[in-house]
C-alpha cells in the first residue's frame, strides 16, 4: 500500500528539516504564484536601498561569486517562501513537483512562457545545462558546491516543460539544496557561449530584476523586470546594493536612514536600533554560517592530526566570542549549528575539552600532544590570512594569534586579502591557515560535511582526509530513522573533536535592521538567516 504525501509546495521544513516524505507521491497541483508578501495590499515604486558587502570575485555565482549581489536577476527552480519568514518551499521555475517513493527520482514540471532577459524562451534545457554543468564542470571551473550535486546521477528532459532528476541515492535536503538562492538556474545559449565559465559574463535571467549597473567595490544596481513571469511582482522599480563592509557602518546607515536595510549589522548598532520603536525593526536569527580558522593540511606543520588537536584544545572560544561580542553574535557551537534537532546542547558543549572556559587540562593536553609530534621545543611561524574587513583583521585574527602564542608558544604572522578575494586564494591552496566564514544555508551536517570535511570535497581547499569521517558521512547520507541519524551526527562530531579540519570558533547569529516602512519579506517572523530574494519587498511610504 502507498501513502499520498503532503503536497510537496507545503512541506513546512523547521530551522533544520530532517527527511523530506518518502511515502509515494502522486502530481499534486501547486499554487503557481509562489512568492506573495505577509501584508494586504502592497504598494507599487520606489527604490529599496541595502547596506552590506558588495565585492565579488567574478559574476558567477556556482564558482563562488557573492550570490547575495546576483541571485536577484535569477529564478530556481523552487523557493523558500517569503511570505511565511522562510518556513515553507513554493514554487518558482517549477510550478509543480513529485517526489518518488523511494526519494530518487524529481519530477519537476516547468513553466510554460518564461523568457530570459535577452528574450531567449525558458525549457527544460537550461535546467540540464545548469545542473549538469555543476555535477561535471568544465576545465578550469571550479563549481564550490560540487560535492553536494554530485548526488545527481542524470537528469531527463522528455519535453521542454518537464526536468526529471534521477539521484544515485537519497537525499534528504535535495529540494532545500535547489531552494537555497545559489542553486539559480543560467540560459544553457549563454553557458555554450562561454564554453560553460561565467566569470567574466553577468549571464540573463528569469529573474524579477534585471542587472542596471555594478561598479566594482561601491554598487550594484538591478532594475525591475517588466516581462517577469509572474505579472505582480516586483512592487520596487530599483534595488541598490552598496558596498558597506563594516557592520557597524552598516548599521549606522539603516539608523540615519542612508539605507532601507542591512541583512547583518554590528551588535552595537543592532542594540540602538531596538531602541527606537516605530522607525527601525530588528531580529536575531541562527545563522548556519560560522567563524573558523581552516587549516591547510597539505603543509606542515598542520598535515600532522596531532598538531590541529593541540590548537583546538589551547583556543578559548569563549575569550574570542567576548572579543568579538560587539560586532558579530557567536555562538559556543560544535560543528553542527544552533537550531539543529542533533546539535549538541550548549550546556553540555560548555563542558568539553576545548570548549570550557578552564583551559588548565587542556593547555596541558595540547602541550603534550605538540611534543609528541616533535614540536615540544617549538616551530616555525604559521601564517594567518584574512580577511581585510576591520573586525577580523583588527579584533579575531589578532585575538587569535595571541592565544597560540601565549598558550602553546605558537608564532603567527597575520597577511590580509580583500574578503572576496578569500576563496581564490583557498582555491589555489595559498594559504596556511585562513580565519574565513565557512557554512551552508542548511543547518544540517551534511552539506557541510561533504562539501568541506569529505576527502575530495568541492570546498575542502584545506586537503582534509579522514576515510573513518568518509564512511561515517556516507552511512548518514543513506540513512532515514532519526534516531540512527541522530547518533550518526554524534559521532561525525566526535571524530572532527579528534581530528580537527578546523579551529572551530562557533556558528552566529546574523542581526538584520531596517526601516519600519519595508514590508513584504516577513523579516520579523523568519525562522533564519537568509541574504535571498527581494521579489515581494514594499515600501510602505
Amino acid at each position: 500500500p502507498t501513502e499520498v504525501a503532503k503536497p510537496a509546495a507545503a512541506i513546512q521544513p523547521t530551522l533544520a528539516p530532517t527527511v523530506l516524505p518518502t511515502a509515494a507521491t502522486k502530481p499534486v497541483a501547486a499554487a503557481t504564484k509562489g512568492q506573495r508578501p505577509p501584508e494586504p495590499n502592497p504598494k507599487r515604486g520606489g527604490t529599496i536601498r541595502m547596506a552590506a558587502g558588495g565585492t565579488t570575485p567574478h559574476f558567477d555565482v556556482y564558482q563562488g561569486a557573492s550570490t547575495h549581489m546576483f541571485l536577484h536577476l535569477y529564478s530556481n527552480l523552487v523557493q523558500w517562501s517569503l511570505g511565511d519568514g522562510l518556513r515553507s518551499i513554493v514554487p518558482d521555475l517549477a510550478e509543480k513537483w513529485e517526489i518518488s517513493a523511494d526519494g530518487m527520482t524529481y519530477t519537476f514540471n516547468l513553466r510554460d512562457g518564461v523568457k530570459f532577459h535577452d528574450g531567449t524562451p525558458f525549457t527544460s534545457a537550461d535546467v540540464a545545462a545548469t545542473f549538469n554543468r555543476a555535477v561535471n564542470p568544465p576545465s578550469g571551473v571550479v563549481i564550490v558546491n560540487r560535492e553536494l550535486f554530485a548526488v545527481i546521477d542524470k537528469i531527463e528532459t522528455p519535453n521542454p516543460l518537464t526536468a526529471i532528476f534521477k539521484l544515485k541515492e537519497p537525499r534528504s535536503y535535495f529540494l532545500l539544496l535547489l531552494a537555497d538562492p545559489a542553486s539559480v538556474v543560467y540560459p544553457k545559449k549563454t553557458l555554450d557561449e562561454n564554453n560553460g565559465d561565467l566569470r567574466k559574463v553577468i549571464a540573463p535571467g528569469t529573474g524579477a530584476f534585471i542587472f542596471k549597473e555594478h561598479k566594482t567595490g561601491e554598487r550594484i544596481v538591478h532594475e525591475r523586470n517588466p516581462n517577469y513571469y509572474d505579472k505582480e511582482l516586483p512592487y520596487v522599480d530599483r534595488l541598490e546594493w552598496y558596498n558597506v563592509a563594516a557592520w557597524t557602518d552598516r548599521g549606522t546607515a539603516v539608523l540615519t536612514n542612508q539605507a532601507d536595510i542591512s541583512w547583518n549589522v554590528s551588535f552595537e548598532t543592532f542594540d540602538e536600533g531596538g531602541k527606537r520603536k516605530g522607525q527601525i525593526e530588528v531580529n536575531k536569527l541562527p545563522n548556519f554560517g560560522a567563524y573558523a580558522v581552516l587549516f591547510n593540511t597539505k603543509k606542515k606543520p598542520l598535515d600532522d592530526p596531532k598538531v590541529r588537536r593541540a590548537i583546538h584544545l589551547a583556543i578559548s572560544r569563549p575569550d574570542l566570542i567576548k572579543a568579538f561580542q560587539t560586532q558579530e553574535w557567536i555562538n559556543l557551537t560544535r560543528w553542527i549549528p544552533f537550531g539543529d534537532p542533533f546539535a549538541t546542547p550548549g550546556e553540555e558543549i560548555a563542558k568539553l575539552p576545548g570548549f570550557r572556559q578552564d583551559k588548565s587540562e587542556d593547555v596541558a593536553a595540547a602541550k603534550k600532544l605538540l611534543a609528541d609530534a616533535g614540536f615540544g621545543s617549538g616551530m616555525p611561524p604559521i601564517e594567518l590570512l584574512c580577511a581585510t574587513v576591520a573586525p577580523h583583521a583588527e579584533v579575531l585574527a589578532p585575538a587569535f594569534q595571541d592565544q597560540l602564542k601565549r598558550t602553546l608558544g605558537i608564532e603567527t604572522k597575520i597577511r590580509v586579502a580583500e574578503r572576496s578575494l578569500l576563496i581564490e586564494e583557498e582555491k589555489n591552496g595559498n594559504f596556511e591557515m585562513v580565519l574565513d566564514t565557512p557554512g551552508h544555508l542548511i543547518s544540517d551536517i551534511s552539506p557541510l560535511a561533504n562539501s568541506y570535511w569529505k576527502t575530495g570535497g568541492s570546498r575542502n581547499f584545506g586537503g582534509y582526509s579522514n576515510p573513518e569521517f568518509d564512511a561515517l558521512i556516507k552511512a548518514y547520507d543513506v540513512e532515514t530513522n532519526e534516531a540512527k541519524r541522530r547518533e550518526g551526527a554524534g559521532k561525525m562530531q566526535d571524530m572532527l573533536d579528534q581530528n580537527p579540519p578546523w579551529a572551530l570558533i562557533g556558528f552566529t547569529f546574523h542581526l538584520p535592521m531596517w526601516q519600519s516602512y519595508v514590508k513584504g519579506l516577513a523579516l520579523d517572523k523568519r525562522a533564519f538567516a537568509q541574504w535571498g530574494h527581494m521579489d515581494t519587498v514594499w515600501l510602505d511610504k
